[in-house]
């Protein structure tokens, strides 16, 4: 990967409308074949990941992702679009479990795995209250086979019924469909990334117990096929962004910015130019002649970039 063919795009804050609306701005300036994708969020709308992720393949040959620190829910789904995977130390993905608003709340949202997990949880244990019934019946008070059974059956069904009875049924549907909007973006996104191991997608949406479970870079492996630190100067990069993306992490209004890399004879002499704000994409270019890796000259360029600033 030569330095004029990678661009580096920088996103920061919540995975939303907005956000995929500025990344389309920033692809307006591409200059680059493949590009690196510096991802800090919280998380957020998976319909925008989706877009996000697919408006990046689209643009370019293919493009890896560098997670600085958090990457969570609908972040996660941005970076299956991606070839490489490079996580730190301290860095973290999510589960994409989908995130379903609560029926009776104006503010909060529910993993779609709470309902399909409640259900599953009260089978299990109306099923092994119905065995021990039936066993203490027909062994310790010798009633026959068929007798024993129709007491346990009344006896479980007085138990749970009124748990099962508040399970809402449209309400059990929905969780089942947002369970398999994230299956379907991520099959979708894999098909040109093909970072995903076999079971990598089933492990992500509902191999975990929790929404905010974290995900680090061994667990990673489990799941992606290419995933590495960031060493040398791509790790500079890491720590440099960081520390400038952090602010925004937690925004609802994206700083998104790209930097076009371009190689040139002369390495003395440089012009860069940055704009960033919320919803906005900046564009810079820096004279770099860097050997090595396409992720270490590029690294070493935007380093160039941020020196100064």
């Amino acid at each position: 990967m030569a330095i004029s063919d990678v661009d580096i795009i920088t996103y920061s804050g919540e995975i939303n409308r907005n956000g995929y609306e500025a990344i389309c701005n920033s692809l307006k300036r591409k200059k680059g074949q493949q590009a690196l994708l510096v991802l800090s969020t919280p998380g957020g709308d998976p319909h925008a990941g989706f877009r996000i992720a697919r408006a990046l393949q689209h643009t370019y040959d293919n493009f890896d992702a560098l997670v600085p620190r958090m990457c969570k829910s609908a972040g996660t789904l941005v970076v299956l679009g991606a070839k490489k995977l490079f996580l730190d130390d301290m860095s973290e993905l999510g589960p994409l479990d989908i995130q379903v608003k609560k029926s009776d709340e104006v503010v909060g949202r529910n993993s779609g795995l709470d309902v399909l997990q409640a259900v599953t949880y009260l089978q299990s244990n109306a099923m092994a209250a119905f065995r021990s019934y039936l066993l203490e019946l027909a062994s310790q008070a010798g009633l026959s086979t068929r007798v024993a059974s129709d007491i346990a059956c009344k006896l479980t069904t007085g138990l749970y019924e009124p748990v099962f009875a508040q399970v809402d049924p449209m309400r059990l549907a929905e969780m089942q469909r947002a369970m398999e909007i994230a299956f379907a973006y991520g099959a979708l996104l894999n098909e040109k990334s093909g970072n995903l191991r076999a079971n990598g997608l089933e492990k992500l949406v509902t191999g975990y117990p929790a929404h905010a479970f974290v995900i680090d870079r061994k667990e990673a492996k489990s799941i992606f096929i290419d995933v590495e630190k960031p060493v040398g100067p791509l790790l500079e990069l890491c720590t440099a962004l960081y520390a400038s993306m952090e602010k925004s992490t937690y925004s609802s209004e994206a700083e998104v910015n790209i930097y076009s890399v371009a190689e040139k004879a002369n390495a003395d002499t440089g012009e860069s130019t940055q704009g960033t704000g919320a919803g906005e994409a900046g564009h810079a270019t820096c004279d770099a002649a860097v050997g090595g890796s396409g992720e270490t000259a590029a690294a070493a360029a935007i380093l160039c970039l941020t020196s100064d600033k």
